[in-house]
């Protein structure tokens, strides 16, 4: 999958905001766990919506692949998955 420069943007400036709160918390208050637990919180939320989209784009190929299936009849024999005795 190709990234879109939207993408790369977002991913440089959650990169150096993370950067930024490090060395805040390294050099000016002098608590490094605190920092990088700020830090890691954009990247999570990220993460969380970069799922989010992908589940959105696969529950969105999977209702095309089955209205293809379904206009092409091949899904006219079950129903739901289950076949009909």
């Amino acid at each position: 999958m190709p990234s879109n420069p939207n993408s790369k943007a977002v991913i440089g400036i959650l990169a150096g905001l993370s950067v930024a709160i490090v060395l805040y918390s390294l050099l000016i208050v002098q608590q490094i766990l605190l920092g990088l637990l700020v830090a890691v919180v954009p990247w999570v939320l990220y993460l969380i919506v970069r799922f989010v989209f992908t589940l959105e784009r696969i529950a969105a190929a999977l209702e095309r692949l089955a209205r293809d299936r379904e206009s092409s009849g091949r899904g006219a024999e079950t129903d739901g998955g289950v076949e009909e005795e």
